[in-house]
Order: C-alpha cells, then sequence, then structure tokens
C-alpha cells in the first residue's frame, strides 16, 4: 500500500465549488488505496471481517465494515469490540469504517476510535430502512441536506483520515447532484451513490437508475462509487462504462456470490467456483477470523447455499441447531452432495430459480432455465412477475413462517433441555 498523509480539507484549501487542491488531496487519497474497481459494501451483521477477507481473495479492492451506530460505538464498548473488527494483520485493507448517526459531536467520538484502524471513515445517508428512521440516520438525514452538509464537514475537519459518504437518489436528479456538491464542497474525498431513492427499498426496490449516477459523476471533480444493480460481472463491467463511476459497489448479490467480481473462476486457478466451494472457503477463513456470532455464520450459508437448503428441510433444521463450526462443516458437506441444486452464475446453466438474489426480480424461468428478464432505463436487470400486492402478501407469509418455526425450535430446545435435565429426588 502506498503511504499516503491526509490533509484535512481545513488545511488544504478553502470551501468552495473548485477547491483545486482538495480534489487533487481526494484523488491521491484514492489511488494510494489502489484505486480500487470493486467494492463491498457495507451490510449490518454481513460485512464482518471474514466475509471481506473472502471477497477480497475474489475480487474485491475495497471493503467497507458493517454499519456501526456512532452513539453506541462511543458509549458501549462490548458494542464496540462486537461489532468493530479490523484484521490486525493487514490483510483487510484498504477498509472504510461507516458510521451512523445524526450529531456531529457524537459521529467525530466514534470516528476518532476507529480512524487509526481503517483508511477512510464513512457516513450512512443511504439506508432506507424504518430503523433508520427512528434512529435519525441513513437515508432519512438526506431531507435535511443542512445537518447532511454539516456532519460530513464536521468530520471532514475533525478526523486524520478521509472522510466519504455513502447517499441515496432524492427523487429530483438535479437535487441529488446538488446535494452531492454541497458534500464535495464540505471535504468529503469520495461518494458512493446508490442508484434508487429510500421509497425504492425490499420488493418496491425497481432497477437501478444509472442514468442519474452519471449525471453526478459528470457533476462531480471527486471519485464516485455506483451502487444498484450490481449482480454479475457482465452489470460490472456494463455500470462503469454506463456511469462513468470510479467504481462499482455490490451488496445482497456479492452476499449470495461471493465471487461475483471475478465470474466465478478462482484468479489462482482459473477452477469454476460453485456455491459449496465459496461456502467451504468462508468457513476456512471463519476458523481464522471467527466471526462475532454463529448467527453470522449461519446468515451467509442460508444465502450460499439457498437453493439446497430449500429443497433439504432437514439439514436446514441441521443448521438451525448447529452450535460450531464443527456441526457447521458436515451440514455444509452434506449439502454440497445436492450439486443440482444450484443458481450455476456465470454459466449457460444459470438458474434464477436457484437464486437467493434472484428470488423476488425473476419475471419468468422457462423450462430450461432461462431468466426472463425486462431492463429498466438506466438500470441492472430488475425482473417482476408479480404485482406489487403479491409481493407484499408473499413477503407478509414468509416472515410469519418463519416467526412460526422460531417458535417451534424454541418449544423443542427447551423440550430436549428438560429432557437432558438430571432428575432430582424429592425428599
Amino acid at each position: 500500500r502506498v503511504l499516503f498523509r491526509w490533509r484535512r480539507p481545513s488545511q488544504a484549501a478553502p470551501r468552495g465549488a473548485h477547491a483545486p487542491v482538495m480534489v487533487a488531496s481526494a484523488w491521491d487519497f484514492w489511488r494510494s488505496i489502489g484505486s480500487p474497481r470493486h467494492v463491498c459494501a457495507p451490510m449490518v451483521d454481513q460485512s464482518e471481517a471474514a466475509f471481506r477477507v473472502l471477497t477480497r481473495s475474489l475480487g474485491v479492492q475495497l471493503a467497507y465494515t458493517p454499519m456501526l451506530h456512532a452513539r453506541l460505538m462511543v458509549e458501549a464498548p462490548a458494542y464496540r469490540a462486537h461489532t468493530f473488527d479490523p484484521e490486525p494483520d493487514g490483510v483487510d485493507r484498504p477498509l472504510v469504517a461507516q458510521l451512523a448517526g445524526h450529531d456531529a459531536s457524537v459521529l467525530l467520538a466514534a470516528g476518532r476510535l476507529v480512524q487509526s484502524h481503517v483508511d477512510a471513515v464513512d457516513i450512512n445517508f443511504g439506508c432506507p430502512q424504518g430503523i433508520a428512521r427512528k434512529g435519525r440516520y441513513g437515508a432519512f438525514l438526506l431531507d435535511e441536506p443542512e445537518l447532511t452538509v454539516s456532519l460530513v464537514r464536521a468530520l471532514a475537519e475533525g478526523l486524520d483520515v478521509p472522510v466519504t459518504a455513502k447517499v441515496r437518489l432524492l427523487p429530483s436528479v438535479d437535487a441529488s447532484v446538488a446535494l452531492c456538491r454541497r458534500m464535495q464542497e464540505a471535504g468529503a474525498s469520495a461518494l458512493c451513490v446508490h442508484g434508487r431513492t429510500k421509497e425504492q427499498n425490499k420488493h418496491r426496490s425497481g432497477p437501478a437508475d444509472w442514468a442519474a449516477i452519471a449525471r453526478i459523476v459528470e457533476a462531480l471533480d471527486i471519485p464516485v462509487i455506483a451502487n444498484g444493480g450490481i449482480a454479475t460481472a457482465d452489470d460490472v463491467a456494463e455500470c462503469l462504462a454506463r456511469t462513468g463511476a470510479a467504481a462499482v459497489m455490490s451488496s445482497e448479490a456479492l452476499l449470495e456470490n461471493p465471487a461475483l467480481f471475478c465470474a466465478n473462476v478462482d484468479p489462482d486457478s482459473g477452477a469454476y467456483l460453485d456455491q459449496p466451494e465459496l461456502a467451504r472457503r468462508y468457513l476456512r477463513v471463519c476458523r481464522q477470523l471467527p466471526p462475532p456470532t454463529l448467527g453470522h455464520v449461519r446468515s451467509h450459508l442460508f444465502k450460499l447455499l439457498h437453493a439446497p437448503l430449500r429443497h433439504q428441510p432437514l439439514l436446514r433444521e441441521d443448521l438451525l441447531e448447529a452450535t460450531s463450526l464443527d456441526d457447521v462443516e458436515p451440514v455444509v458437506e452434506r449439502l454440497a452432495a445436492c450439486s443440482h441444486h444450484q443458481p450455476a452464475f456465470h454459466t449457460p446453466r444459470f438458474d434464477a430459480a436457484a437464486s437467493w438474489y434472484w428470488r423476488h426480480r425473476t419475471a419468468a424461468v422457462s423450462a430450461d432455465g432461462e431468466l426472463g428478464e425486462t431492463r429498466g432505463a438506466g438500470g441492472a436487470s430488475s425482473p417482476e412477475s408479480r404485482s406489487r400486492a403479491e409481493l407484499e402478501a408473499a413477503a407478509l407469509e414468509r416472515r410469519d413462517r418463519r416467526r412460526r418455526e422460531k417458535k417451534r425450535r424454541r418449544r423443542q430446545r427447551g423440550a430436549a433441555s428438560v429432557a437432558a435435565a438430571p432428575a432430582v429426588a424429592v425428599l
């Protein structure tokens, strides 16, 4: 890695739309981390060190920590130890720590706790979930542009590392461009732009607006990362070409296919990487960098091995009841034997119906497994096969089914604990 000494915006140049020294410093920073093109997104309880290191071995060149709640980072050492997990030997670099919050002093304090372990600190203006509305962070801060800009400025002037921001589009592209320019002027060294609004979420997501991202790239002078609609290696190349962005970021698709950026071809051996092999590699990294809980491991495996788990409910139960990696590994090997249940990414045999990522995006899957898809203007594949009402009803049914399954498993575990308890003599 190139040694790089960051100069704060207040030291580098006066504020203004065209502060050349500030812009030059932003690009110096970008080059110092290798001018990355492939980025692993910040994902709550998902982009932990083990997963980040796995993706780096398969083409990721820059990764983000999970979203870190700034107030909890400052006030709760246990939360900080549980959530912030920089790998100590330098394998997991370059790394960006993402913070969420709305209080500049708290964000600054949290940033100072992590800055010596990362290459930059990012502010989350992109989370569209209801919890972000309640906590007053994420994409809901975009409705408060003065606050948004002031947070970028406070961290850019107060930290010893570059400050970046991850944003979503506003309903107006012109308004998005204007706000991003203000963030640049406030000292942001890079922006990641998700090509959807906060209202475009979950089954309402629709196609990512790459044309809007291209407008922002054209208007800014600092590096821009394009996010949204990155599901295949072809999407990566197309998004870079159509937006002119410095890099592309993937999140959900990368969770199911950590080999997305290398098109499922091992960078060293050239061998094809199927889902069981990716699961094995993830578990091997987990031995070296244990995730905070076994729940993190299970969550990844439910995505990596989505198709065989759907067809093997007993093995799914075994995975849910596992209490250690020693319990998990045999289950993965038994699931690997179900090789006919695979999405086969980046091959002519690709089966969207077998994919976790594509499960709500499939328009039509023909008898031979080919995906019928539609493309929105300026975005990646975003097929729709059912009406919004049908999708919402299906989502509610899945939620209720998961709740029933959790209750049943709790009852089973409780009964097993009672049965295993030694008898107590009553005198």
